[in-house]
């Protein structure tokens, strides 16, 4: 029988597909100073070091371990695992505004140990001090031992050998971990929830259990999707429309119960199409909305734009597959938020500004598309006009120089042919001395050294040189 639990490291570029002795990694998280390090035995494994000095209004670290589990798969008819269970996860801590995650490779600096919620089995065990493996394969009985990491059923991790650090500037000070309900953690240095540092800001030799661990099924690859119940429907993209109250607001939980209602979950399991609830919460609409520069006050009541975003997400209890929709909220007595704007085609690739003339990124409008920007052009301090780019109504910040929109007239001194390349004339044109022509962004270089301008407010090849104007 294979090994039926490995444990993967979800910070690496890549899950690591490794049988379970591979798992000996080692803390990556260095103590807080030179000091710390040589002094203490079993190196700190999650570094807070950089939150500061902590007063006694401010000692509360709340300690969050997240943990999935994936159950084994294993040849139908048998108990013989085919594929083994994959542990993966990470330990978040904060303090004083400061968040430190760990992942499961780093925080498992001695003993992993996964048994099942009953207590009969214990499924799988790894000492990283002497890099042994146990899997804990007994007899068969269905009444009692889980052999196998099995779909649905809970189980218990004990994470064994979990230190912090909290600088120097914490030394001896004691503080208080708050953890979510399934979640106790032990240790020479705790009591109760209360935990006290040692003379380097550090405390070590810490035990946490997660308790209620799910595991989620891995023979079951089908994603999540949303189901529409007034069309019928399932959607990727959804719409819903609301009236203001006589305030012109709206309130996040109303609204959220209502998307709720219109929008369900859906996935295939066991052959059947299983419908749940969404997983989204009124606060995450609200830091949603907030996100969009819509205020939200405490009774969750906001001034209601004519349009905006709300995002659902839905999360799969069965294999833990999450899903997002985007729905356009309407309210036809809603306030109008949107800035006036027009469609233009970009003639020639075009950067990105700020209200500074300085590059945003290196993202790029390419020529030939369509962006949708501001009425106006704005002229900045460079002497250099730019239409800010419009996105869903609102303006971005972002420019664009308007010389890649609407060109730039430009006198010819010589006589001009147009070209389509270097070597090839693009037409029987001969464009005259004195002759006013729209050229479109900076130059181009071609093979033979010599700089083009493009001409005409089409995608036809037609470039004349650079040198015609000077």
């Amino acid at each position: 029988m294979k090994k039926n639990l490995r444990i993967v490291s979800v910070a690496a570029a890549a899950l690591l597909a490794v049988a379970p002795v591979a798992a000996s990694a080692v803390s990556t998280v260095s103590a807080a100073d030179t000091t710390t390090t040589t002094t203490t035995t079993n190196k700190p494994t999650v570094d807070l070091s950089g939150a500061g000095s902590v007063s006694e209004s401010k000692d509360t670290v709340n300690v969050t371990p997240s943990f999935t589990l994936t159950s084994a798969v294993v040849k139908p008819g048998t108990h013989t695992v085919v594929t083994p269970a994959t542990l993966q996860g990470t330990v978040t801590a904060s303090l004083n505004g400061t968040s430190v995650t760990a992942d499961l490779a780093d925080v498992a600096a001695h003993k992993v140990t996964l048994t099942s919620q009953s207590g009969y089995t214990t499924i799988y065990k790894y000492d990283a001090e002497s890099k042994q493996t146990t899997n804990h394969l007994g007899d068969w009985n269905a009444s009692a031992n889980d052999v196998y990491v099995k779909a649905g059923n809970e189980y218990k991790m004990t994470l064994t050998g979990v230190g912090f650090s909290f600088g120097k500037a914490n030394a001896g000070k004691t503080l208080t971990f708050k953890l979510p309900s399934n979640v106790t953690v032990t240790g020479a240095a705790v009591n109760g929830n209360k935990v006290t540092l040692d003379q380097y800001g550090n405390v070590t030799g810490l035990t946490f259990v997660v308790n209620n661990i799910k595991a989620l099924n891995a023979a079951n690859t089908n994603g999540v999707s949303f189901y529409n119940t007034v069309s019928g429907l399932i959607e990727t993209k959804g719409s819903y429309m609301t009236l203001a109250n006589a305030n012109g607001n709206l309130n996040v939980n109303d609204l959220l119960n209502d998307l709720k209602k219109q929008y369900k979950a859906v996935q295939l399991q066991n052959g059947e199409l299983k419908t749940f609830d969404v997983t989204t919460t009124a606060p995450d609409l609200t830091a949603e909305l907030e996100k969009a520069g819509i205020k939200v006050n405490a009774a969750g009541d906001f001034e209601a734009p004519a349009s905006f975003t709300a995002t659902l997400t839905a999360k799969s209890q069965d294999n833990g597959k999450v899903a997002t929709l985007p729905v356009t909220v309407t309210v036809p007595n809603g306030k109008v938020t949107t800035v006036p704007s027009q469609s233009k085609t970009i003639m020639h690739n075009a950067y990105f500004y700020d209200k500074n003339a300085k590059r945003v990124g290196t993202d790029k409008a390419t020529r030939y598309n369509t962006v949708t920007v501001s009425m106006n052009k704005t002229k900045f301090s460079n002497g250099i006009e730019y239409y800010e780019v419009i996105e869903n109504g609102k303006a971005t910040g972002k420019f664009i120089n308007a010389d890649n929109i609407d060109g730039t007239k430009r006198t010819l001194k010589h006589n001009a042919y147009v070209y389509a390349s270097s070597k090839k004339r693009a037409n029987k044109v001969v464009l005259k001395k004195g002759e006013t022509v729209t050229t479109y962004g900076g130059s181009y270089t071609f093979k033979n050294g010599k700089k083009y301008y493009k001409i005409g407010n089409d995608t036809k090849k037609t470039y004349v040189k650079v040198a015609n104007f000077d």
